[in-house]
């Protein structure tokens, strides 16, 4: 974690992203926040606030693999996705994604989520979804425009373990960030291991947990902790199970930063993070001025 903003250790901090970035960020989240909408409702069986969502001329096609074994294109109704939502109990309709990843330029983004589809708590099928869509100009919201999925059923039965760890692993890398922004210390560092590792983007930020305890005590104390927004995320668990690895990219008050970190499973199933590694990203056409910032 950069420290820059604190005054005692050092003089200044000179941001070198450029507003393009930022606002490419900023556009990455917004998309997100509106799949997030999508999902929620299909999990809660609510459509209101999805028409915000779907551009108006909104198509929906699915390659999809049939009893037989044969691959079909079609076309789906919009209207008849809404129905089907809004007749559903909660819990009854749920798409679980595994991997976000989204692609912007200017008005337009593009987003692909694998995924694994449950019915009444059942594996139904699995596949990827691969979205398109625009930024409204009148609300600026990002709408859907397209979307096109796979609908596999034969090779899911190995995905639920999987998809439900990587869930568990979402849940406790953002309840870890979040315990940041609470400025809540105790649920922070209870969820690191006694022998982790915090390294910052300063070169002499390598931080055992107690050091970390120690420098992060009083901010924690004032209320004053960093707040950290995951935009992308990807996991890889060993074939044990027992460590996984993750990357992210983060929206922080520093501008984009790429975090990667490792936790260990513990006896009781769950996990603590061994080792976190915070790096501000630099554009390509901004490293010049970065080294000789850096060389002063």
């Amino acid at each position: 974690m950069s420290l820059c903003r604190f005054p005692l250790l050092f003089l200044f901090c000179t941001p070198l992203l450029s507003l393009q970035a930022q606002s490419e960020l900023e556009s990455r989240a917004a998309v997100v926040q509106s799949l997030n909408t999508l999902f929620d409702a299909m999990k809660q069986g609510d459509t209101t606030g999805m028409s915000a969502i779907f551009h108006p001329n909104a198509q929906l096609l699915t390659v999809s693999e049939l009893f037989d074994g044969s691959k079909q294109l079609r076309k789906g109704s919009l209207d008849d996705f809404r129905e089907g939502i809004a007749g559903a109990e909660p819990d009854i309709l749920v798409e679980r994604l595994y991997q976000i990843e989204v692609r912007v330029d200017g008005d337009l983004a593009t987003a692909w989520t694998p995924y694994r589809f449950e019915y009444q708590g059942a594996v139904s099928h699995c596949g990827v979804n691969s979205f398109q869509l625009v930024r409204s100009y009148d609300t600026g919201v990002w709408q859907i425009v397209n979307i096109i999925d796979t609908r596999r059923r034969g090779d899911c039965p190995d995905m639920p373990e999987t998809l439900d760890e990587k869930d568990r692993l979402n849940t406790l890398v953002d309840d870890w960030h979040q315990a940041a922004t609470d400025a809540d210390s105790a649920a922070y560092f209870g969820l690191m291991d006694e022998e982790s590792i915090f390294i910052g983007t300063d070169a002499t930020e390598h931080w055992t947990r107690a050091e970390f305890i120690e420098f992060a005590a009083p901010y924690f104390a004032e209320g004053k902790a960093w707040d950290f927004t995951a935009i992308e995320r990807h996991f890889f668990i060993s074939p044990d199970k027992q460590l996984v690895y993750w990357d992210e990219l983060l929206d922080t008050w520093m501008g984009p930063c790429r975090g990667t970190g490792i936790a260990e499973r513990q006896f009781d199933g769950s996990y603590l993070i061994k080792h976190y590694t915070l790096s501000v990203t630099v554009p390509n056409e901004k490293i010049e001025g970065f080294i000789e910032l850096t060389q002063e």
